[in-house]
């Protein structure tokens, strides 16, 4: 990630030192005589002390580069409000799926939750997304982007909440706002675009990260990043399960990512990345009304080849994706009714291409 800076005038120390100076300059208003030995070393002092009028007005301030309007743009000289998750909020905040990190850093964001891990989808699953009011239905107008690319189930249009696990997340860039004018009427509420982990510095770092909670509850992820010279390469595997605070709330994920990139040049690379999410969720319904058998089986997956350019007034992309998933849910039945005889089973497919290349034909330098 690029970071410039910027500055914007500082004053809080100034009115703060300048609140002291009367104390300072009458001490024997509280304390009494003073030594004339004293009270001539507290006049030198005074004297030395610097004038908060000289204070440096200045402070630096790190600036984020941000990509969810499809091209590198300084934060500032957008026209909507986007929030940015770092990297290291996500490793902090040790939480398998994205969507409970953004409900807490993201202001206006809500997800509704079922239990210990897991969404689920169907009757009785949670994982409804929000902006600023607007969303939250089967039909959401909250959109998913991986590194710009749609994410959804495509019989029914709406994001899959288990699917975005914070393992391949570098970071996450949330437009709070419309942003249909860009990618169209699923964009009503806002877009939450998923960047993809890089591999920035030489070297190999791989890591491992795994807990124990109660009610059978197990966190494990292990990843591997590698760049030697201009190649680089990403791998990470995460398996996570839970029996739940209810009998019959089990949900149990398999999930993996892989990325391969090239750097043709200071200017050019190409990159291509994978993953496969696959997970098993039950809900037993209400506590005044029990359910039986209404369980799901979820596997979904992306696959995505870019070619890139940057310049230093220009840049551009042209990619290729295609994801997919398959569906099996099997439909409740209540404490004295007949199971069904049939199960919900679909499949689906979206792939598509995208290409831009942007221009700045000026600087803009601007000051807090």
């Amino acid at each position: 990630m690029n970071i410039r800076k910027s500055t914007f005038p500082f004053l809080l120390a100034a009115f703060f030192l300048a609140g002291l100076e009367p104390q300072a300059q009458n001490p024997s208003a509280s304390l009494g005589k003073i030594p004339d030995s004293l009270a001539g070393s507290s006049s030198t002092t005074t004297k030395k002390r610097t004038d908060t009028s000289n204070i440096a007005r200045d402070i630096t301030l790190d600036e984020v580069v941000v990509t969810g309007t499809r091209n590198a743009t300084d934060i500032r000289h957008l026209p909507m409000t986007v929030s940015v998750i770092t990297h290291r909020q996500i490793e902090e905040s040790h939480e398998v799926s994205l969507l409970p990190l953004l409900s807490q850093q993201v202001p206006g964001l809500f997800v509704t939750s079922r239990g210990v891990y897991g969404y689920g989808v169907s009757d009785g699953a949670a994982g409804g997304i929000s902006l600023r009011g607007i969303g939250g239905g089967s039909a959401s107008q909250m959109l998913v982007l991986i590194d710009g690319h749609p994410q959804y189930m495509g019989l029914f249009g709406h994001p899959i909440s288990d699917a975005y696990q914070s393992m391949m997340a570098e970071r996450v860039e949330v437009l709070r706002g419309p942003a249909s004018v860009l990618y169209g009427s699923n964009a009503m509420g806002g877009v939450i675009n998923i960047v993809t982990r890089q591999m920035q510095e030489d070297g190999v770092r791989t890591g491992v990260d795994v807990g124990v909670g109660t009610y059978g509850t197990m966190h494990a992820q292990a990843s591997n990043r590698v760049r030697k010279g201009k190649f680089s390469s990403i791998v990470t595997a995460s398996y996570d399960r839970t029996n739940g605070h209810r009998e019959n709330m089990g949900f149990e994920q398999f999930g993996g990512y892989a990325k391969v990139g090239y750097d043709f040049g200071k200017h050019w690379k190409i990159w291509a990345d994978a993953n496969v999410t696959h997970f098993n969720a039950s809900n037993p319904g209400t506590v005044d009304n029990p359910i039986n058998d209404n369980d799901s089986r979820i596997t979904r997956g992306m696959a995505s080849l870019a070619l890139e350019n940057h310049y230093q007034k220009t840049s551009g992309a042209l990619s290729f994706f295609y994801n997919w998933g398959r569906h099996r849910i099997n439909d409740e039945y209540e404490n004295g009714e007949e199971p069904l005889d049939y199960r919900f089973n679909s499949r689906d497919q979206m792939m598509g291409v995208s290409v831009y290349q942007s221009a700045s034909f000026y600087n803009i330098k601007g000051t807090g």
